[in-house]
């Protein structure tokens, strides 16, 4: 793998977004022998099984390669939709869902039915790493970011498409959307991260995500470099500033006052 290439796009991406974290690099693992070296598995090397989003925050906040297999996965739901835990009737009848998310059995099942998953058995596992970092080719990469580094990376994808860019909500198992959705769809989202995301992965109540399939990373980097040099669309957001601002009516009328007094006279 270019570790190089991986470490220009990071580059490339931050130069623009000026992200508060990494970046990260999504792959999911057909065999552990794709693992890198130094690639840290939670059961393991950390005493701790994780959610598929706590290791993707652990990539992007500690800027290290988390290695998730079905005996390391705390989550059955994240497990699930990663091809690694089956899929009992009782899952698909929306039983995990009812009276937590939704007020109906049938709701359920449609909510569990709405999930993106891998297909099961397909997969070992899964590695989550910093993109300047990974040591792998990715499947997907997943930013997290604030509203406006969101919306940057929205106008980049539309730079030379136009037109709208769809992205599904859930509220819950945002980890399939994240990872899994663009490496099926081909296509981007923008994900508000889910309850679960929030307590395990500690996302903060300002950043959206987005993620893209890691082939769409030419386009998307072209879109930056091209919005940005157009001049309207930047990050940070330039504000405007040349105007003359409204004050409350005792100061309009000391202004007044002095106006009518005349200017200060010079020694």
């Amino acid at each position: 793998m270019d570790t190089a290439r991986m470490a220009d796009c990071e580059e490339r991406l931050n130069r623009h977004l000026r992200l508060n974290t990494f970046p990260v690099a999504v792959r999911f693992l057909k065999s552990w022998d794709e693992v890198p070296p130094r690639t840290k598995r939670p059961l393991r090397d950390l005493g701790n099984r994780f959610t598929t989003c706590q290791a993707i925050s652990m990539a992007r906040r500690y800027g290290w390669a988390i290695a998730l297999g079905r005996e390391d996965s705390s989550c059955v739901l994240g497990a699930m939709a990663l091809g690694l835990e089956k899929r009992l009737p009782h899952y698909d009848e929306g039983n995990l869902c009812v009276q937590l998310y939704t007020e109906s059995l049938e709701a359920g099942r449609l909510s569990e039915a709405s999930v993106p998953r891998l297909p099961e058995g397909e997969h070992v596992g899964v590695i989550a790493s910093p993109l300047g970092r990974a040591a792998f080719e990715p499947h997907t990469v997943v930013i997290y970011g604030n509203g406006a580094q969101i919306m940057r990376l929205g106008q980049a994808w539309l730079w030379k498409r136009g037109g709208t860019l769809a992205s599904e909500f859930r509220g819950r198992i945002d980890c399939a959307d994240l990872a899994i959705a663009p490496h099926i769809t081909g296509e981007p989202q923008m994900i508000v991260p889910c309850t679960g995301d929030r307590i395990f992965g500690q996302v903060q109540d300002h950043e959206v995500a987005f993620s893209f399939p890691f082939p769409a990373i030419g386009e998307i980097l072209e879109g930056l470099d091209a919005t940005h040099k157009a001049g309207a669309t930047r990050y940070p957001v330039t504000n405007w500033l040349n105007y003359t601002g409204g004050f409350p009516p005792a100061y309009e009328a000391y202004r007044q006052m002095l106006d009518e007094d005349g200017p200060p006279q010079g020694g």
